[in-house]
């Protein structure tokens, strides 16, 4: 009996002796079960969606607060700060903030410009390759031998004329120079002979000697050289293979001391090695080499007749085998004569020293780019004013920023919400195609924010910066006004706080009364900014400062991690932590998702006890009929007796 139950369990067949559709009947009682998990289901998914916007208009906000205060100042500040500066010579660069009280500065004389002591090599440090004759019986050999050079990246082979008679080394020496001007030009490298060695040399190129390919070709019975033997010392092998001029003296390390710094180099590091150490050593020098003059050069960081470079050897001779004697040049100072009224009147010159090229006095930085020739007097005038297109450009670039994010957060807050449109269940999705799905969902994700708390929060915040005036800083101050005075505003109810800038009201104001359009946008209060501040000191501070520095607060208060979080960060999580960390949001998702869990669990629960009713009923069914059956045929047979 009970392998029939199983047999009926297990296959959950339908109806078999009480003919009815089981499945269906199974299916219609679990309708109120599944019906329970798919609204569950449903709060999931708008949770899911709400989670989605929220982490979108975050994302907007850090977007735009590091756009435009991802700095120590506000772009726009800087931009609203600086002035323009037209200059007649390209000799220097001037910068101008709006604190300057100057409009024209002339620049009578570049005395000099800011330099850093030097030491330079005060000879070549690369030994010139040599060819050393082996067999000086035997030269008649070389005829139609080669030697293969390579000058600055041109490669040529060079053969021995084939029949030639040498009788000296000077005829080698002669016939290699002749072979030498005819594949690279005249003078390019010059040989010399030093007792049994030929030495190639080429100043101001790179020279490589190299074996031939063709073994039958090779010299080295009579000539030899090192394959790749050059003019210039290799910056990546151990000094005592890098081929310097001067012999290093047989010591494990080299110990020297530059400005007060003491470095200690191994023999077996590179010369490549040794720059990066001392430059990075903190002793206020930059060493670097030049393959083209074949010299190394030693620089003080710091410009100014005050910079000064010492060198000393104190085991070792490594700094007088790369630097010799050195050639020592002294730092020179900026001396620049100036009016700053514009006067060309000796009179009204003032003789500015710096050590730098920058030469920065009351809001105006003039970078010195070079100077004329000789004694010329450079004679620059420089005109300083605001650059009011550029200005009028930023700042409708910073309000149409402002604008898009505000639209954001109100369309958000003013969609209308079709409560009729849920989320689709997995079987209603199942009866549609994907345009339709498509389409219905964003139907149901519209207005599921309308007249949400916290962004209705955020926007009126947002546009509170705009229509509240700006105080003075003081209580017997004039007050600073409102950007509506300048040509900003909004002008529609229906635009939802969005602004509108009235240009040449705004380009006006930047002519005639630029302190005020600066001020409006930023203004300094005394108060500083906390989160933790009380609210008297935040209403104050909000009311003395600009436009730039309300919107800055604002984004910080909303977008603070630490302590006292931001609404939205306490829902989603931070943009800059890609919104990871429990949340709220995540908190409540996954209560959902373990009810849901639950759910499913009662549910496969639930069918399998319906399941195992009608198994139950189907075989006790089976059992009746098989009896009436054995009565029917009992009563039958009696009557036939």
């Amino acid at each position: 009996m009970s392998s029939s139950i199983n047999s009926v369990m297990t296959s959950r067949i339908s109806g078999l002796a009480s003919g009815l559709d089981t499945e269906a009947i199974v299916a219609d009682l679990m309708k109120a079960s599944k019906l329970k998990i798919s609204e569950v289901e449903q709060k999931k998914q708008i949770l899911e969606w709400k989670q989605e916007f929220y982490k979108e208009i975050a994302t907007s906000l850090y977007n735009f607060q590091n756009k435009y205060f991802g700095g120590a100042t506000s772009s726009l500040e800087t931009a609203l700060k600086s002035m323009k500066a037209t200059s007649s010579s390209s000799l220097v660069t001037v910068t101008a903030s709006s604190s300057s009280p100057y409009q024209n500065i002339y620049i009578h004389d570049i005395v000099s410009l800011a330099t850093n002591t030097t030491v330079v090599s005060s000879t070549r440090v690369s030994a010139d390759p040599k060819i050393k004759i082996l067999d000086t019986e035997n030269l008649g050999e070389l005829g139609g031998k080669s030697i293969v050079i390579n000058l600055d990246g041109t490669e040529r082979t060079l053969t021995f004329s084939e029949g030639r008679t040498y009788e000296s080394a000077a005829d080698i020496l002669d016939e290699l120079q002749a072979l030498c001007d005819r594949a690279f030009g005249s003078g390019r490298v010059n040989i010399s002979l030093e007792g049994d060695e030929l030495k190639l040399s080429a100043e101001s190129s790179t020279l490589i000697l190299k074996n031939p390919n063709d073994e039958g070709a090779d010299p080295s019975e009579v000539l030899y050289y090192d394959s790749f033997a050059s003019n210039r010392v290799d910056m990546n092998v151990s000094l005592d293979s890098a081929g310097l001029a001067k012999e290093l003296q047989d010591v494990e390390t080299f110990e020297c001391e530059i400005n007060g710094k003491t470095f200690i180099f191994s023999k077996n590091e590179t010369l490549v090695s040794i720059i990066t150490k001392i430059n990075s050593g903190g002793a206020g020098v930059k060493v670097n080499y030049s393959q083209l003059t074949d010299k190394f050069t030693i620089e003080a960081t710091e410009s100014g007749a005050s910079s000064d470079i010492t060198m000393e050897d104190k085991t070792g001779n490594l700094l007088a085998v790369l630097f010799g004697e050195g050639e020592k040049t002294m730092g020179t100072d900026a001396v620049v004569k100036l009016s700053v009224s514009g006067s060309t009147n000796p009179t009204d010159f003032i003789t500015v020293t710096r050590s730098t090229n920058t030469i920065n006095f009351d809001g105006v930085s003039i970078t010195l780019n070079g100077m004329a020739e000789g004694n010329t007097e450079e004679k620059i005038s420089v005109s300083l004013s605001r650059d009011v297109d550029a200005l009028v450009e930023q700042i409708k670039s910073f309000i149409a920023d402002y604008n898009n994010l505000l639209s954001q957060i109100t369309t958000k807050l003013t969609e209308e919400y079709d409560r009729s449109y849920l989320p689709l269940t997995e079987e209603q999705k199942s009866a549609m195609n994907e345009k339709d799905i498509e389409l219905w969902t964003e139907k149901a994700k519209t207005g599921i924010l309308r007249n949400d708390i916290y962004l209705t929060n955020i926007a009126n915040q947002l546009k509170s910066i705009f229509y509240t005036p700006v105080s003075g800083l003081s209580a017997d101050s004039d007050p600073v006004g409102m950007l509506a005075e300048v040509g900003i505003s909004t002008t529609k109810y229906a635009d939802r706080g969005k602004l509108t800038i009235d240009e040449k009201k705004l380009r006006d104001a930047l002519t005639t009364n630029p302190d005020k359009v600066i001020s409006l946008f930023t203004q300094k209060s005394p108060v500083s900014y906390s989160l933790y501040a009380p609210q008297e000191q935040q209403i104050k501070r909000f009311s003395q400062s600009g436009v730039l520095d309300r919107l800055s607060d604002i984004l910080k208060t909303n977008l603070n991690k630490v302590g006292k979080k931001g609404a939205l960060i306490t829902l989603v999580g931070s943009p800059d932590d890609a919104f990871t960390g429990d949340t709220e949001y995540s908190k409540r998702i996954n209560d959902l998702k373990n009810k849901i869990a639950k759910m499913n669990d009662k549910l496969a629960d639930e069918e399998e006890r319906y399941w195992r009713q009608f198994a139950a009923m189907e075989k006790a069914l089976s059992n009746l009929y098989a009896q009436s059956s054995w009565l029917a045929s009992f009563l039958d047979s009696g009557n036939r007796q």
